[in-house]
């Protein structure tokens, strides 16, 4: 269930540590011996897409990318849930747009890398799980916002 809980943030740690890893390794290569290895220029960037994607969603799902919150001043504290229930909403629509739309585009990856000979579908096939990674959390976003707040719960009592 922790797994779970974590996946965008394990998933990210472990692609970025693989970039890490391999970029350091290539470099002391590099200069003490004199040569590199081929295929890690590639691994390193494929892992650090996925790193980057990943982390994308983990800020989603967290709420921590920026906002404006501007607009919510300037609505009244009855209509901001409301406002809320929109934004979430239009988001919904579109991480499953992506997300559909990066089906199309993984499905359409017919290409290989040119050292290690690997197919982009797996490489691509993280639009996928990542937008609708979102799309999900969206729809929790969604649920949190439809439950009746402490002061709606006040409200009728008085």
């Amino acid at each position: 269930m922790r797994f779970l809980a974590n996946f965008e943030e394990i998933l990210a740690s472990i692609a970025i540590s693989i970039t890490v890893v391999v970029v350091i390794i290539n470099v002391f290569l590099r200069y003490c011996f004199g040569f590199v290895v081929p295929w890690s220029e590639e691994l390193s960037v494929i892992c650090f897409t996925w790193s980057v994607y990943f982390g994308i969603s983990s800020c989603y799902k967290h709420k921590l990318h920026m906002g404006v919150d501007v607009i919510l001043s300037f609505i009244p504290q009855s209509g901001q849930r409301y406002f809320r229930l929109f934004i979430s909403f239009f988001l919904l629509v579109l991480n499953v747009t992506m997300a559909y739309l990066s089906v199309s585009y993984t499905m359409l990856s017919t290409k290989v890398t040119p050292v290690m000979g690997m197919s982009y579908f797996p490489i691509n096939s993280v639009l996928v799980v990542c937008f609708s990674l979102m799309a999900f959390h969206t729809i929790r976003f969604i649920i949190d916002d439809l439950k009746p707040s402490d002061n709606d719960t006040l409200n009728k009592a008085q």
